[in-house]
């Protein structure tokens, strides 16, 4: 597989520690979270390459998830006692969105004046309730038990994956959805058993994952339309996100390297390595091309650092 003509650049940390790339948005804002001082993770983004510290609720954990275009931030964050929270961050100060009526919560996306997420009503992935809050309005998409909200975009329309079991509970018969204005559509699979969303553009073209007929693991572009498969000598690929344009990143799960696929009928090209990083995941990415996700590396102790491939 060619590697794409790309630069990584890892993001500066907290004193040094792992960090995680989630999100950037469109002016280059990068959120995600970054290990303190006894091994907590705190949401951070990195704005003009320097990072930030968003904090918690109270409670020694956190993490962004997503950023929009207006520089709104979403994630979960845990309260002093200990339980998890869907938040916003607007102007740097957090913003409970509360536990939704489960037991814990996390908001992953954000686009207009939306945020989507999932909350539990039971501590298991049979319990996971999708919803989808407008200003203070929040609903529970109406989706079959086990499903989350992934992705929303510019016009409300949510990209998520429904039918989700325990491991104790097969088989397994998940789906990727898109939902707007009440009406839920299932996207189909590649032949297969299951399908999963991972991201949405403002088109509302959506990628994932899905099985195939004859028992192989493939990425998906779904066009509005129809799914098809994404073109790639990787055994084990994931599609994470798409921009506006087209292209879309994810990662070859076989060699545990980021790519990306220039168009949706683009053969895939793997991402470069910083010197020293081992392994990379692709997480998202900005309608300018800009990509982020993280690196591993091995020396002189494992650590997960955040990246950005320009």
């Amino acid at each position: 597989m060619p590697t794409a003509k790309r630069t990584a650049v890892v993001l500066p940390s907290l004193d040094g520690r792992g960090s995680i790339a989630y999100d950037v948005n469109t002016a280059g804002v990068v959120v995600g979270a970054a290990e303190v001082a006894g091994g907590s993770w705190h949401a951070v983004r990195w704005v003009d390459g320097r990072v930030e510290d968003l904090g918690t609720l109270g409670g020694p954990n956190s993490q962004a998830q997503a950023i929009d275009d207006r520089g709104r931030i979403v994630g979960t964050a845990q309260a002093a006692d200990g339980s998890s929270h869907a938040v916003a961050w607007v102007d740097g100060k957090i913003q409970d969105l509360g536990l939704t009526g489960g037991i814990f919560s996390i908001a992953y996306d954000t686009a207009g004046d939306r945020v989507v997420g999932v909350y539990h009503v039971t501590d298991s992935v049979s319990g996971r309730r999708p919803f989808v809050r407008t200003g203070n309005t929040e609903i529970t998409i109406d989706a079959p038990p086990g499903a989350s909200a992934l992705a929303v975009n510019e016009a409300g329309t949510v990209a998520g994956t429904y039918g989700y079991k325990d491991w104790t509970d097969p088989p397994f018969v998940n789906q990727a959805f898109v939902w707007r204005d009440g009406v839920l559509r299932s996207l189909g699979t590649l032949g297969g058993p299951t399908s999963d969303a991972a991201g949405i553009n403002d088109l509302g073209q959506v990628v994932g994952t899905s099985w195939t007929a004859d028992g192989q693991f493939a990425a998906f572009f779904w066009d509005g339309a129809a799914m098809r498969r994404l073109a790639t000598t990787s055994a084990s690929p994931t599609a994470q996100a798409v921009n506006d344009s087209g292209l879309v990143i994810g990662t070859d799960g076989t060699a545990s390297r980021a790519m990306i696929w220039p168009s949706p009928t683009a053969a895939s090209q793997l991402l470069p390595l910083p010197d020293g990083a081992v392994s990379s995941v692709a997480v998202n990415v900005n309608d300018t091309g800009l990509i982020v996700g993280h690196v591993s590396f091995t020396s002189p102790s494992w650590q997960l650092r955040a990246v950005v491939w320009r």
